[in-house]
């Protein structure tokens, strides 16, 4: 049996956020040899446009993860969608061959025809077809889930710039595990292992160049969430679930990633960013902020850099990214604003 739902974007809630598809513009740049600023930002900029890339990759994955959450909270009826807004343009088609939380594996079809989000900035808009495969192995674990998406000419358009996507994507999870510590307070971890073969072609107008490149993904993410219990009271009599009452603690949560991203650039050359120290990421008063981490970047054979993370003494919501090159020894900073959204699918 097969649910279908085709409603006006009008009516749909919004499935994808804004997404920063022109941060491959440079940031504040400094490097230790101001005479050598046009190299080092040349090389600076393509640094900054393959963390774009990522960027715009995982902002779509975890956009459509939140569609699903919405799904699966609701047995996975389209019909139950809730609306949003009132003032976007185009279509979305949901389809989902098993509308309930029984049957497994199950497949949702999400269609988009013009979709129309907003944004603070610019108008964005979709394109094209997602299909996600949702499998649970272990009926004694509903929550283990994976979801498998391919995607079809999948297409977010800006003011500028257009971006297609084409390939695969699996989330499997690996672990998912609650602590409780006497009822004071509750920490949730989840381990999901992500692999990916995905293709991009990135247009700008006012350029006839189109931008190719592909990203093969062998990565672990590793998500914890804190709780505390608001009615706790050291002393009290033995607690019941009247007594429970856990509230979110953002700041105490955190992001973990460590693996591998390989393919080829926009130059057609082969690259390669390799996580050798985990990257963290944490939630500093609403902002993003990667505390830790250490990631190498080869591109064909004259590229080779070593990318370090911290937070900014200076600015404590920004993420200060020290690049240095191996063969030549120059080092270049700059701040980052972390534009995409602490995600932890449950």
């Amino acid at each position: 049996m097969k649910t279908r739902i085709s409603i006006l974007a009008g009516a749909f809630i919004l499935i994808f956020g804004c997404v920063e598809l022109t941060s491959c513009k440079k940031d504040s740049i400094s490097t230790t040899n101001q005479g050598a600023n046009t190299a080092a930002n040349l090389k600076t900029v393509q640094l900054q446009n393959s963390d774009a890339q990522d960027a715009v990759a995982d902002k779509t994955d975890e956009d459509v993860d939140s569609k699903l959450d919405e799904l699966q909270n609701n047995n996975y009826s389209a019909d139950n969608t809730k609306s949003a807004s009132l003032e976007l343009s185009g279509t979305v088609d949901i389809k989902v061959d098993h509308p309930d939380n029984t049957n497994f594996p199950k497949v949702v079809t999400i269609t988009y025809t013009n979709y129309q989000d907003s944004c603070a900035d610019e108008t964005i808009t979709k394109n094209g077809q997602i299909v996600i495969t949702v499998d649970r192995k272990d009926v004694n674990h509903p929550r283990l889930i994976s979801r498998a998406f391919v995607y079809h000419n999948f297409a977010v358009t800006t003011d500028s710039t257009t971006v297609v996507m084409n390939g695969t994507r699996t989330v499997k999870r690996a672990k998912d595990a609650l602590k409780l510590n006497n009822l004071e307070s509750a920490r949730v971890s989840v381990t999901d292992s992500i692999t990916a073969a995905l293709s991009y072609a990135v247009s700008t107008i006012g350029k006839s160049e189109t931008l190719t490149f592909t990203r093969n993904v062998d990565k672990a993410r590793n998500a914890i969430t804190h709780f505390t219990n608001k009615n706790y009271k050291a002393g009290d009599p033995v607690y019941n679930l009247n007594h429970l009452a856990f509230r979110h603690i953002p700041s105490l949560d955190s992001l973990t990633y460590t693996g591998t991203i390989k393919g080829i650039n926009e130059k057609s050359e082969a690259y390669a960013k390799t996580i050798v120290l985990p990257l963290i990421v944490i939630n500093y008063h609403g902002s993003l902020v990667m505390t830790s981490g250490k990631v190498t970047y080869t591109a064909g054979t004259t590229d080779s850099d070593t990318i370090t993370f911290k937070q900014d003494p200076a600015h404590m919501h920004k993420t200060l990214v020290t690049v240095t090159d191996n063969l030549t020894s120059k080092v270049t900073t700059f701040d980052r604003r972390i534009s995409r959204i602490l995600k932890k699918w449950w």
